[in-house]
């Protein structure tokens, strides 16, 4: 049951960062709030491959090190527009649907495993330290970019529901 609760957790956040991603318009794509942070498309980049990538990490077949695997992980998404960024959305939640198929509920509770910083804890700690917590960060400065890029009337639902109906 655990396991559901996580998943739908995870999904729940790729659903809203899809739907405020209709509320870009492509020549916002390069806006920054201040010079040393991400544009929108960059974060959008971001998190087109956040929400799966630790977890790919953690069950990985071969030994490359977290930022070989990153570095390839971040290659595999182009991220240029809103719409790119909805399908590769689209693609992480059927991706993440499947990843969680091959996780066991006592995998959650038992199995170890290192976060990018070095500390161990169970997967299911792990995934809420870093999945759930990186994608509702990240999701919550993708709504403050929006807000400030285009001047829309959103609000806090926006952020954290559907609000509405998606394309």
């Amino acid at each position: 049951m655990f396991k559901q609760y996580l998943l739908n957790s995870i999904v729940k956040e790729m659903k809203v960062c899809r739907r405020l991603a209709t509320k870009i318009p492509v020549d916002k794509m390069n806006y920054k709030s201040k010079e040393e942070t991400r544009s929108i498309g960059e974060l959008l980049h971001y998190l087109s491959y956040i929400g799966t990538g630790i977890i790919r990490f953690w069950y990985r077949t071969d030994n490359s090190d977290m930022k070989t695997f990153f570095a390839s992980v971040k290659a595999e998404t182009v991220v240029s527009s809103p719409g790119q960024f909805i399908a590769a959305m689209d693609a992480q939640i059927e991706l993440v649907t499947k990843l969680f198929d091959t996780i066991s509920e006592e995998d959650l509770n038992k199995k170890m495993v290192t976060y990018p910083w070095g500390e161990t804890a169970p997967l299911g700690e792990a995934i809420i330290e870093t999945t759930i917590k990186w994608m509702t960060a990240y999701k919550l400065q993708l709504f403050s970019l929006i807000k400030h890029a285009t001047g829309q009337k959103l609000g806090t639902p926006d952020a954290w529901r559907l609000t509405e109906m998606t394309v």
